[in-house]
């Protein structure tokens, strides 16, 4: 009987340690989200953030007259308009954003060719005053109508990721 006694223990503390692993993992490297009403704004690193639009395009104009750009076949862009206000000047909101899909796809901003009337996001914004910006995404067209919006990067914290979405 004790010859058997030290496998199983030992069979028991293996499973109890996977199990404890997983639960773990599952809880710990899934993204979690925290989506905000329509319009309402988000609160990261001293900067208050709102996603004034999101809008789904098939051509990227450039403000200086050029030619557009055109996203990759089957893709379409999607630009979201922000306004950032910074509220604390020891703080910096470093522009971390994330396009949200269904089943949590998700796409970082793309980089393009041409001039854009309005900026993207900067870091050294003046404390207290409205800052508009944009940022752009190439997403697959099957996705463009399913967006849930966009999450801020946050990676000073442990909380739930924010999700700011356009108003209706």
């Amino acid at each position: 009987m004790r010859r058997i006694l030290f496998p199983v223990a030992t069979f028991a503390a293996v499973v109890i340690y996977l199990i404890w692993w997983v639960t773990y993992a599952g809880v710990h490297y899934n993204p979690r989200y925290s989506i905000r009403p329509p319009g309402a704004a988000a609160e990261v690193k001293g900067t208050s953030v709102r996603l004034l639009s999101l809008v789904r395009s098939d051509l990227l104009t450039d403000a200086s007259g050029g030619a557009p750009e055109v996203p990759d076949p089957g893709a379409v862009w999607v630009v979201a308009e922000f306004e950032t206000v910074r509220h604390d000047p020891a703080e910096e909101f470093v522009c971390g954003t994330k396009l949200l899909g269904p089943q949590q796809r998700s796409w970082i901003p793309e980089s393009y060719l041409v001039k854009r009337a309005t900026e993207s996001c900067q870091l050294n914004n003046p404390v207290g005053q409205a800052v508009r910006s944009e940022s752009i995404f190439m997403v697959p067209a099957r996705y463009a109508d399913q967006l849930v919006g966009i999450a801020l990067l946050d990676n000073s914290t442990a909380a739930r990721t924010a999700v700011i979405t356009p108003p209706f």
